[in-house]
């Protein structure tokens, strides 16, 4: 079994855990200590900057001296970057913009180098129908989700809304033309590897816990932990934590890894059969992870705004 812990701002014969490590509460901070810990921790393998490129460039504004240490550590695969330009919600924003956050993220990581091409929507309050048609028309194969579908396990639940249910984390989701992506939805949410401990005995209670959470869910044995979210810091002992769950279960291999590794590792262990969703990801009925349907997160002034702007904008990309 393989475990892969993924750093963020966000099995069988031999298991693997992937931990990822996202942006955390501040990403001045969460981008700083990613630095720091590569330069120091030959062990800290990557940091997932959330899906997008703006940070670069609010980084480097401050900090322009710094421009070739994150090209180094872009170029060397560790800082992960793209495909979009920002993180957006897609239900906040127009139409042509969603297609140009795409086409802009996509540009600016050319200019990089590098993209980690994952149609990423951690915590949008559902998902667009046209997502995996916009998607695979831009060289993105994948999307990985935390609203919107509700896992149903091995206990063959029956639900109102069966178009929303899948009965693993992996499934295909199928845009409104037809275009299909593989779907990675985030059953125990996008921060269920957050604050691992390296106290034995908290860690040893932790991963049982964690270990029986995605078992519940995965259709193959290669399984992912978020080790970060919007709300929480780099962990900058993770290597030791990691270090610590190794000794602890031995028939899992825990690695600090990347998306990129974890899709490799999860389509060529997929099972035949997968569960297909189709168009707009929108279903209530999830373990707590609602997609607060009929709600928006900014403020009346601030939609009046951007609904001008965009509606300008989409006239002058026409012409």
């Amino acid at each position: 079994m393989l475990l892969y812990i993924l750093s963020l701002t966000a099995t069988g014969i031999v298991s693997g855990i992937y931990l990822l490590k996202v942006t955390g509460c501040n990403w001045w901070n969460s981008l700083t200590i990613s630095l720091i810990s590569f330069e120091n921790d030959s062990e800290f393998k990557s940091f997932h900057l959330d899906g997008q490129t703006i940070v670069l460039d609010d980084y480097l504004e401050i900090r322009p001296e710094n421009r070739d240490k994150v090209q180094r550590y872009i170029d060397e695969g560790k800082l992960k970057i793209g495909p979009f330009y920002i993180l957006q919600d897609d239900y906040l924003i127009s139409s042509e913009a969603n297609v140009r956050n795409t086409l802009i993220g996509q540009a600016e990581c050319a200019k990089w180098g590098k993209s980690t091409q994952i149609g990423y929507f951690p915590d949008t309050f559902g998902n667009m129908g046209q997502a995996p048609q916009i998607l695979q028309k831009s060289g993105i194969h994948v999307a990985a989700f935390g609203r919107g579908v509700k896992p149903i396990g091995f206990d063959n639940q029956v639900l109102e809304d069966e178009q929303f249910t899948s009965q693993f984390s992996e499934m295909y989701w199928q845009g409104a033309d037809g275009s299909r992506v593989l779907g990675i939805l985030f059953a125990n949410w996008y921060s269920n590897g957050n604050e691992i401990p390296v106290d034995k005995d908290e860690a040893l209670a932790f991963w049982k816990q964690k270990l029986a959470d995605v078992r519940d869910y995965a259709s193959t044995n290669q399984w992912l932990m978020m080790n970060g979210c919007d709300h929480q810091p780099v962990q900058r002992n993770l290597s030791e934590a990691i270090r610590v769950a190794n000794e602890l279960f031995p028939d899992v291999t825990f690695v600090h890894s990347s998306f990129d590794e974890y899709v490799q590792a999860v389509e060529s262990a997929l099972p035949e059969q997968l569960s297909t969703v189709t168009g707009e990801l929108t279903s209530q009925e999830t373990d707590g992870w609602y997609t607060l349907a009929n709600t928006s997160s900014s403020r009346i002034y601030l939609k009046q705004a951007f609904q001008e702007t965009a509606t300008c904008s989409s006239k002058w990309w026409n012409l």
